[in-house]
């Protein structure tokens, strides 16, 4: 297989005749540029493996030169029963997870279960109480990336994310995703108790209120509950 990304181009899978790079903090003799940048990095935490596309870093050649992959869509494997294209074979093998309902992740706190090792990752740090991500403008943390990017569109406070159907703007895709259940034929939240069905989560919430129930979103939270 040769990649089609021009990208490529920037990333050195063999070293040929280059002179063995001495360590100038421990004075480990490495032999290959790239091996050394990897071993920089473990003495500075640096991430010597930029993508000249979005600016993201990394530590390995191999995990750069998958994403850069993902870049331009140069993807290897495809499922076969969705048709959906996947850049890894772990890619792959965590999408069909989506088809079987495997979960092999369980959190030894709640028992819950997680199809990857990072969404029960993130998930433990709720029960640790330990967000990883910080709105500077107005304290508010966050267990996950996506949930911080979200929240910072709002401090934009531009309405540019409009619903196709009444034409209504939104600052953020998560607002506008919310806003779109109510067009929704189906009412996919359901109560527990009396089955009742919603078409948003927020109506849900509020008729558990009349149970005795109330129901609090663990996507984020204010700093200075945690500190």
């Amino acid at each position: 297989y040769k990649p089609s990304f021009k990208f490529y181009e920037h990333i050195s899978y063999l070293e040929v005749d280059v002179l063995p790079f001495e360590c100038s903090i421990c004075g480990k003799i490495i032999s290959g540029r790239s091996q050394y940048k990897i071993h920089v990095a473990s003495h500075d935490g640096s991430l010597p493996f930029k993508c000249n596309v979005c600016g993201h870093g990394f530590k390995l050649s191999s995990n750069f030169a998958v994403h850069l992959r993902r870049h331009a869509n140069d993807y290897l494997y495809k499922c076969e029963i969705c048709s959906k294209l996947c850049a890894t074979s772990t890619d792959i093998k965590i999408h069909m997870r989506s088809h079987t309902g495997e979960k092999p992740y369980v959190c030894e706190i709640c028992g819950k279960s997680f199809s990857t090792s990072s969404m029960i990752n993130t998930h433990k740090r709720q029960h640790e109480n330990r967000p990883t991500h910080r709105c500077e403008i107005c304290n508010k943390a966050f267990f996950q990336k996506s949930y911080y990017r979200e929240h910072m569109e709002v401090h934009r406070n531009v309405r540019d994310k409009f619903c196709d159907i009444c034409n209504k703007g939104f600052k953020n895709a998560k607002r506008l995703r919310v806003h779109k259940q109510i067009h929704a034929a189906e009412k996919k939240y359901v109560c527990k108790i009396c089955d009742k069905r919603f078409a948003q989560n927020a109506g849900l919430n509020g008729h558990m209120k009349s149970h005795g129930i109330i129901q609090v979103a663990a996507s984020s939270i204010d700093v200075e509950d945690v500190l």
